[in-house]
This record gives C-alpha cells, structure tokens and sequence, in this order.
C-alpha cells in the first residue's frame, strides 16, 4: 500500500471515528438511566457563530459551487483543529485557483509529498500517522471570502479551533502527472553563483533556459525565503533596474520578491525560477509548480508578427464589452479590480458600451458612486442574470459607476 493510500484511509478513518463517537454520545443522552445533562448557557461569541453557521447553511449554494463541512483535523498535534479535505491527496499535482466562502474566517492549506526519508528537514510538515509526512502551506488570508491560486498534492480548507465550519467554494484546477512543466519536490539551497551574490542562498527550482514558464508556485521553506525568477539573457542594448549574473557577462533581469514568510503561493513568469535567502545558513524547501512554456522561437515570432501588424482602421462608432463574472455578489472581486472586466475601458465619442451579466445574481451597473450615489448619466436598473445593459456615449468625459446592489463592484468609462 502507498503512503498516499495510507493517508487517505487515515483521514477516511477520522471521519467514520467522530461520525462513531457522535451516534454513541447520541444513544447515551436518550438513555433514561443517563444521567440528567447539566445546563450549558452558551457564551456570545459560540451564538454569533451558530447564527454564523445557520445563516451560511440556509443560504442556497451558487451555482457552479460545491459546499462542504469540516471534520477535526487528523493530523498529529492539530487534533484541536477543523479540516475540510477538498482535493485528497493524490501523487498528481493540483493547480488552480479556488474561490471561497465561508461561514467564518478559514486558512488555506495545500501539501506536499509525501516527503521522503530525510526530506523534512526543518520545512512546516502534517501527518496523520508520523511516518507520512507531507510538507505543509499554510496561508491565512484572515477572511471568510476569497480566492487563492494554489498547486500541491491535496488541498483543504482549515481553522484553528473546535468548532465545525462550512464553506462554499468553486475550483477551477488541472490535475497532473510530474512531467517537465509538472514539478513536485524537495530542493536545498546552495550558495548564491551570482556576482555580488556570495553571502547569500540559493535553491534553484528551474533552471536558466530559453524556455519562457508562466505558472503557479506553492512552497513550504525552513526560514522565511524571497523569490526570484529570472529573464533572458538580455541583449547588448537591454538593460534593467535589477539584474543577476553568474559570470559578469551574461545577465539577466533579475524579479526579487519578499513575501516575510516561509509557506504561501506566487504566480509567476521567467526564463528561470528560484528560492533565495540574503544568509549563507542554507535552507530548505518543499514545492510544487504546474506551468505554461513556451519555447523562445515561439515567442521572437510572434513579437516579429505583432511589430508587423498594422493597427486596425477605426471604420465608425464601435461597441465594446465589459463582462459582469460569476461570483461578483460576493466580496472578493474588488482585491483584484475584476468586480467588471474590464474595470476601466476607454472608447471615442459615439461608441457603445455593453455590459452581460455572467453571474447568477441580478446587479446595477449605475453612473455615479457608492460614497455619493448616482449620478443620472446612465442607470440599468436591475439587470438580472443573462441580462445585457447598453449605453451610447456621446459626451467626453469620465464616467464611474457601481452596482447599487453590490457597492464593491465598481468601474470607469474615459471617453475621449
């Protein structure tokens, strides 16, 4: 039997023992030889959450999400824990982005492994029995509501206490066998080969190449670490703020980030990837990477295309398309600017603007502002699902609007 089947069993095992125990304690409360049960007066904080809980359970679920209950943890030392498994572990790599919420603030958790023998070396680890062990990441957005882009072998939902949570939540990830662009491991760090790098450390993920990787990092580290991804070489007549090289001769543009931590997620794009430390401690690390490549061929050809493309003549007035997404009615959307896509268009005088609502819930799109209300320039009142709202411009200006039903949905139209 695998260690990934031991795991499973083991949490399938958890759950069928607190389903046991719960019926037991049943039988023996409706017993008439049970002792009389002493009176519990629940505290104002466990009614706001059972209010929490009864409120996010009769809400109907969206549609295109899935709702799930935790269960107590079963990982050795988070038995005091909540845990909700949503992708089990599997010796595939998951990559996507989930979209959640849930009736009280929850951690995101995705792990990596199982490690082998010596590979949890310092790195957050969880195991259900003390011999499987997985590396852990482990991010707490501090909200109920939120996406995350994520990639590991298993993916789960988590709170640190008690009492059981519910959360409704939509994926949209691959699943994918270790392969060139598949990446599932453990990496220690080394010291730095770049010129004026020399007291610092190194673990390299990807390596210099003239293949372009756009993806999705998740990562469990021994120390708080930076990230770094690498472009080029650059020509003779580029040039760039940051830059990094082996040898003093090839150079690269150098994508430094400190995230002051040791777990969490990075979407990024480079000729190369890697993990860094400013110390020569060394380190190490847990990761999985799922990405897009493209070969450098590819990519000088459809530069050359788009250098020769002539822009298209502008025939009359024109409309352009601003979508309303799905999941927009919950708080979220607006971290990333996405609450209408495109937030901010800019068109002539004359064009037409159309907005079609993916969403299942019915929204406003209504000149103006949620601080001082609408304006009067345009207004599609309840535009409900499936619906498209159309509006001509024919005075330049700037033009903000929101959803008076969801005053966190905003955008803005520049007419010119």
């Amino acid at each position: 039997m695998t260690a990934i089947d031991k795991a499973a069993i083991a949490w399938t095992i958890a759950i069928v023992v607190i389903g046991v125990a719960v019926a037991s304690m049943g039988d023996q409360l409706q017993s008439s030889d049970a002792p009389a049960a002493p009176t519990y007066a629940p505290t104002e904080m466990e009614k706001e959450s059972a209010e929490t809980m009864e409120s996010t359970v009769s809400k109907p679920t969206m549609v295109g999400w899935d709702r799930i209950e935790s269960v107590q943890d079963p990982g050795i030392g988070h038995e005091s824990h909540q845990l909700a498994v949503i992708l089990a572990p599997s010796d595939k790599v998951y990559s996507g982005t989930i979209q959640y919420d849930a009736s009280e603030p929850i951690q995101l958790v995705a792990l990596h492994g199982p490690l082998g023998p010596g590979e949890d070396n310092g790195q957050p680890i969880w195991t259900p029995d003390g011999k499987t062990k997985f590396a852990l990441t482990f991010v707490d957005q501090g909200k109920a509501r939120g996406s995350w882009d994520f990639a590991g072998n298993a993916l789960a939902v988590h709170t640190m206490n008690t009492e059981t949570f519910i959360t409704d939540y939509k994926l949209d990830y691959t699943e994918k066998r270790v392969a060139k662009n598949v990446m599932n491991g453990v990496v220690e760090s080394i010291i730095d080969p770049g010129v004026g790098h020399e007291s610092h450390s190194l673990a390299v993920i990807i390596p210099p190449s003239e293949d372009i990787h756009t993806g999705v990092l998740s990562y469990s580290a021994s120390e708080d670490i930076q990230l770094v991804s690498l472009n080029g070489p650059l020509g003779e007549d580029e040039s760039a703020d940051l830059i990094w090289t082996p040898d003093g001769d090839t150079i690269f543009e150098l994508t430094f980030i400190d995230p002051k931590t040791n777990m969490g997620s990075w979407e990024f794009s480079g000729n190369a990837l890697a993990l860094h430390t400013l110390n020569t401690n060394g380190f190490t690390a847990s990761y999985s990477v799922v990405t897009e490549v493209e070969h450098m061929e590819k990519h000088m050809e459809k530069e050359e295309v788009m250098k020769e493309e002539e822009p298209p003549a502008m025939t009359g007035p024109q409309t352009v398309e601003v979508r309303i997404p799905s999941g927009t009615a919950v708080p979220g959307c607006e971290e990333t600017n996405e609450c209408y896509i495109p937030a901010t268009v800019s068109i002539n005088v004359g064009d037409t603007v159309s907005w079609p609502n993916e969403d299942t819930a019915a929204h406003t799109v209504t000149s103006g502002s949620a601080a001082d209300g609408p304006s009067g320039a345009f207004d599609s009142s309840l535009l409900i699902a499936g619906g498209t709202f159309e509006h001509t411009f024919d005075s330049a200006g700037s033009y903000d609007y929101y959803c008076m039903v969801h005053p966190w949905m905003v955008g803005s139209v520049n007419v010119s």
